[in-house]
């Protein structure tokens, strides 16, 4: 049986978590959440390489547990759906729930949210994609947006 996305990043976040709070003693806490989230990235958009994915695929597809794809722990809330634009929200997220339950929300959003945007830039980069608050930093819901973007002339 393999193991969940979700139980992956508990066991992760065991050795994640005292390197980076070492780190921050080393090198502050801003520096250290540079190397270490952008690390985190990094390796993320390498597995999802792995994985394999559908460049530029509908964002509506994305985290359902099909084919290649990680089934991602979050309870969803669909705001919009067109061809062209692409809006939900994160109402319910394990992962936030975990983080904050262990008091390292911070270290969470490297280890989860963080990796998002490095993601999203590699896998859809024909559609602009934002998100300005989550459930790990303390917002009732994720707001995920995207939007294809004009084909240029």
């Amino acid at each position: 049986m393999s193991t969940s996305i979700l139980d992956a990043t508990k066991i992760q976040a065991r050795i994640v978590i005292p390197i980076v709070k070492a780190l921050e003693k080393e090198l502050g806490k801003e520096r250290a959440h540079r190397i270490v989230g952008g690390a985190i990235a990094a390796s993320y958009v390498n597995y999802r390489e792995r994985l394999g994915y559908e460049l530029n695929e509908h964002p509506r597809n994305e985290g359902m547990g099909e084919g290649n794809q990680p089934a991602f722990p979050v309870e969803r809330e669909v705001l919009e759906d067109t061809e062209t634009s692409y809006s939900h929200d994160i109402t319910g997220c394990a992962f936030a729930d975990y983080f904050r339950r262990i008091g390292e929300p911070e270290i969470g959003a490297l280890m989860t949210c963080g990796v998002d945007f490095a993601a999203e830039g590699r896998i859809r980069p024909d559609w602009e994609f934002t998100r300005g608050q989550t459930r790990m930093r303390g917002a009732d819901t994720c707001d995920f947006r995207w939007r294809r973007r004009a084909a240029s002339s």
